[in-house]
Protein backbone atom coordinates (compact mmCIF):
# COMPACT_ATOMS: atom_id res chain seq x y z
CA UNK A 1 0.00 0.00 0.00
CA UNK A 2 1.53 3.93 -0.52
CA UNK A 3 -0.04 7.00 -1.36
CA UNK A 4 -1.22 5.86 -4.88
CA UNK A 5 -3.97 3.54 -3.90
CA UNK A 6 -7.31 4.44 -3.79
CA UNK A 7 -6.87 2.61 0.51
CA UNK A 8 -7.08 5.25 3.14
CA UNK A 9 -3.34 4.58 4.84
CA UNK A 10 -1.89 6.53 7.63
CA UNK A 11 -0.41 8.68 7.35
CA UNK A 12 -0.22 9.38 3.44
CA UNK A 13 -4.11 10.16 3.17
CA UNK A 14 -4.78 12.11 5.91
CA UNK A 15 -6.48 15.20 4.77
CA UNK A 16 -4.09 17.95 4.87
CA UNK A 17 -1.58 18.56 1.78
CA UNK A 18 1.65 17.15 1.96
CA UNK A 19 4.37 19.49 1.58
CA UNK A 20 7.86 18.24 -0.88
CA UNK A 21 10.25 19.64 1.59
CA UNK A 22 10.54 19.82 5.13
CA UNK A 23 7.88 18.81 7.49
CA UNK A 24 5.30 16.74 5.47
CA UNK A 25 1.78 17.89 7.59
CA UNK A 26 3.39 20.90 9.58
CA UNK A 27 -0.40 22.18 11.04
CA UNK A 28 -0.86 18.42 12.16
CA UNK A 29 2.90 18.00 13.59
CA UNK A 30 1.91 21.42 15.31
CA UNK A 31 -1.01 20.09 16.98
CA UNK A 32 0.15 16.48 18.42
CA UNK A 33 3.77 18.46 19.55
CA UNK A 34 1.23 20.08 21.78
CA UNK A 35 -0.70 17.01 22.52
CA UNK A 36 2.84 15.10 23.62
CA UNK A 37 3.94 18.25 25.99
CA UNK A 38 0.23 17.99 27.75
CA UNK A 39 0.53 14.49 27.91
CA UNK A 40 4.61 14.47 28.79
CA UNK A 41 3.64 17.03 31.65
CA UNK A 42 0.82 14.50 33.49
CA UNK A 43 3.21 11.53 33.05
CA UNK A 44 5.67 13.32 34.97
CA UNK A 45 3.10 13.85 37.96
CA UNK A 46 2.36 10.05 38.25
CA UNK A 47 2.98 8.61 41.53
CA UNK A 48 2.02 4.81 40.50
CA UNK A 49 4.09 2.20 38.01
CA UNK A 50 0.86 1.12 36.71
CA UNK A 51 -0.01 5.11 35.72
CA UNK A 52 3.24 5.95 34.89
CA UNK A 53 3.48 2.80 32.35
CA UNK A 54 -0.23 3.91 31.17
CA UNK A 55 0.79 7.69 30.19
CA UNK A 56 4.39 6.90 28.96
CA UNK A 57 1.99 4.03 26.66
CA UNK A 58 0.07 7.08 25.48
CA UNK A 59 2.85 9.11 25.34
CA UNK A 60 4.70 6.87 22.92
CA UNK A 61 2.14 6.54 20.72
CA UNK A 62 1.12 10.36 20.53
CA UNK A 63 5.30 10.84 19.90
CA UNK A 64 4.98 8.39 16.58
CA UNK A 65 2.03 9.82 15.64
CA UNK A 66 4.05 13.42 15.67
CA UNK A 67 6.74 11.87 13.70
CA UNK A 68 4.22 10.11 11.00
CA UNK A 69 3.19 13.96 10.09
CA UNK A 70 6.85 14.87 10.21
CA UNK A 71 8.37 12.26 7.87
CA UNK A 72 6.63 10.04 5.60
CA UNK A 73 7.54 6.77 4.94
CA UNK A 74 6.93 4.14 1.67
CA UNK A 75 4.82 1.10 2.71
CA UNK A 76 3.12 0.33 5.87
CA UNK A 77 5.86 0.51 8.41
CA UNK A 78 3.96 3.53 9.66
CA UNK A 79 0.03 2.03 9.63
CA UNK A 80 1.67 -1.34 11.43
CA UNK A 81 3.94 0.58 14.27
CA UNK A 82 0.67 2.57 15.13
CA UNK A 83 -1.51 0.29 15.51
CA UNK A 84 0.83 -1.89 17.43
CA UNK A 85 1.42 1.48 19.56
CA UNK A 86 -2.52 1.21 20.16
CA UNK A 87 -2.71 -2.39 21.15
CA UNK A 88 0.52 -1.20 23.87
CA UNK A 89 -1.82 1.52 25.44
CA UNK A 90 -5.16 -0.94 25.65
CA UNK A 91 -2.60 -3.25 27.06
CA UNK A 92 -1.49 -0.67 29.39
CA UNK A 93 -5.06 0.45 30.34
CA UNK A 94 -5.97 -3.48 31.44
CA UNK A 95 -2.81 -2.93 33.29
CA UNK A 96 -3.54 0.17 35.03
CA UNK A 97 -7.35 -1.36 36.25
CA UNK A 98 -5.77 -4.53 37.29
CA UNK A 99 -3.33 -3.26 39.12
CA UNK A 100 -6.10 -0.55 41.27
CA UNK A 101 -8.75 -2.71 41.33
CA UNK A 102 -7.36 -6.45 41.66
CA UNK A 103 -9.89 -8.19 39.40
CA UNK A 104 -9.32 -10.38 36.58
CA UNK A 105 -11.62 -10.31 33.79
CA UNK A 106 -14.00 -13.30 33.19
CA UNK A 107 -13.76 -16.34 30.79
CA UNK A 108 -16.48 -14.60 28.89
CA UNK A 109 -15.09 -11.25 28.69
CA UNK A 110 -11.51 -12.56 27.64
CA UNK A 111 -13.03 -14.45 25.01
CA UNK A 112 -14.88 -11.33 23.79
CA UNK A 113 -11.91 -9.37 23.41
CA UNK A 114 -10.12 -12.37 21.62
CA UNK A 115 -12.98 -12.42 18.89
CA UNK A 116 -12.49 -9.33 18.43
CA UNK A 117 -8.58 -9.06 18.19
CA UNK A 118 -9.10 -11.78 15.64
CA UNK A 119 -11.19 -9.54 13.96
CA UNK A 120 -8.84 -6.94 14.12
CA UNK A 121 -6.36 -8.59 12.77
CA UNK A 122 -8.16 -9.45 9.51
CA UNK A 123 -8.78 -5.75 9.14
CA UNK A 124 -5.79 -4.58 9.22
CA UNK A 125 -4.42 -7.32 6.64
CA UNK A 126 -7.17 -6.86 4.23
CA UNK A 127 -9.01 -4.02 5.18
CA UNK A 128 -8.52 -0.33 5.60
CA UNK A 129 -8.06 1.89 8.23
CA UNK A 130 -11.41 3.12 9.62
CA UNK A 131 -12.32 -1.28 9.99
CA UNK A 132 -8.92 -1.37 12.61
CA UNK A 133 -9.62 2.16 14.22
CA UNK A 134 -13.16 0.69 14.94
CA UNK A 135 -12.08 -2.22 16.01
CA UNK A 136 -9.31 -1.12 18.41
CA UNK A 137 -12.06 1.52 19.92
CA UNK A 138 -14.73 -1.31 20.38
CA UNK A 139 -11.40 -2.84 22.94
CA UNK A 140 -10.66 0.48 24.91
CA UNK A 141 -14.52 1.27 25.23
CA UNK A 142 -14.97 -2.31 26.37
CA UNK A 143 -12.11 -2.47 28.79
CA UNK A 144 -13.40 0.76 30.20
CA UNK A 145 -17.52 -0.49 30.36
CA UNK A 146 -15.83 -3.70 32.09
CA UNK A 147 -13.69 -1.75 35.11
CA UNK A 148 -16.41 0.61 34.94
CA UNK A 149 -18.42 0.40 38.39
CA UNK A 150 -15.26 -0.45 40.12
CA UNK A 151 -13.52 2.87 39.55
CA UNK A 152 -14.11 5.99 41.39
CA UNK A 153 -16.47 8.75 40.35
CA UNK A 154 -14.25 11.03 38.83
CA UNK A 155 -12.94 8.10 36.71
CA UNK A 156 -16.45 6.97 35.83
CA UNK A 157 -17.64 10.62 34.74
CA UNK A 158 -14.53 11.08 32.31
CA UNK A 159 -15.09 7.53 30.71
CA UNK A 160 -18.23 9.00 29.52
CA UNK A 161 -16.64 11.96 28.19
CA UNK A 162 -13.93 9.62 26.63
CA UNK A 163 -16.59 7.79 25.02
CA UNK A 164 -17.96 10.52 23.16
CA UNK A 165 -15.27 11.98 22.07
CA UNK A 166 -13.57 8.25 20.57
CA UNK A 167 -17.29 8.16 18.60
CA UNK A 168 -16.66 11.71 16.96
CA UNK A 169 -12.81 11.00 16.41
CA UNK A 170 -14.22 7.77 14.80
CA UNK A 171 -16.99 9.45 12.42
CA UNK A 172 -14.41 12.36 11.48
CA UNK A 173 -11.60 9.63 10.36
CA UNK A 174 -14.58 8.12 8.22
CA UNK A 175 -15.70 11.74 6.98
CA UNK A 176 -12.23 12.15 6.15
CA UNK A 177 -11.47 8.23 4.17
CA UNK A 178 -14.94 9.34 2.42
CA UNK A 179 -14.94 13.32 1.91
CA UNK A 180 -11.35 13.98 1.96
CA UNK A 181 -10.72 15.11 -2.08
CA UNK A 182 -14.43 16.83 -2.38
CA UNK A 183 -13.76 18.70 0.77
CA UNK A 184 -9.69 19.72 -0.87
CA UNK A 185 -11.67 20.79 -4.31
CA UNK A 186 -13.76 23.07 -1.95
CA UNK A 187 -10.39 24.58 -0.36
CA UNK A 188 -7.24 22.75 -1.30
CA UNK A 189 -4.80 23.95 1.26
CA UNK A 190 -6.74 23.69 4.40
CA UNK A 191 -5.46 21.64 6.61
CA UNK A 192 -8.85 19.30 7.45
CA UNK A 193 -7.14 16.71 9.45
CA UNK A 194 -6.64 18.96 12.37
CA UNK A 195 -9.94 18.67 13.74
CA UNK A 196 -9.12 14.66 14.29
CA UNK A 197 -5.99 15.77 15.74
CA UNK A 198 -7.89 19.04 18.37
CA UNK A 199 -10.22 16.02 19.44
CA UNK A 200 -7.39 14.17 19.85
CA UNK A 201 -6.35 16.74 22.53
CA UNK A 202 -9.59 17.17 24.23
CA UNK A 203 -9.10 12.85 24.23
CA UNK A 204 -5.50 12.28 25.54
CA UNK A 205 -5.87 15.59 28.11
CA UNK A 206 -8.79 14.38 29.85
CA UNK A 207 -7.58 10.80 30.09
CA UNK A 208 -4.33 11.77 31.46
CA UNK A 209 -5.51 14.59 33.78
CA UNK A 210 -7.78 11.80 35.35
CA UNK A 211 -5.93 8.64 35.10
CA UNK A 212 -2.64 10.07 36.56
CA UNK A 213 -3.88 9.97 39.61
CA UNK A 214 -5.08 6.29 40.37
Amino acid sequence: MDENTNKYTFPFNTCEKKNENGIAQPYSSLVNFINCLIIFYFLSKTKTKYTFILLFSILCFQLFHLFSHIIHIKGSFQTITAHFLTYSMNIAFFYTFYCYTKVIPNYLFIFYLLLIVCFDIYCILYSTVIYYILTQSVIFISILAYYFSLLPKFIQKSIYQITFIVFIIILLVSNEKNNCEKMQDFYPHFPYHIFIEIFGIFLFYIICSNFYKL
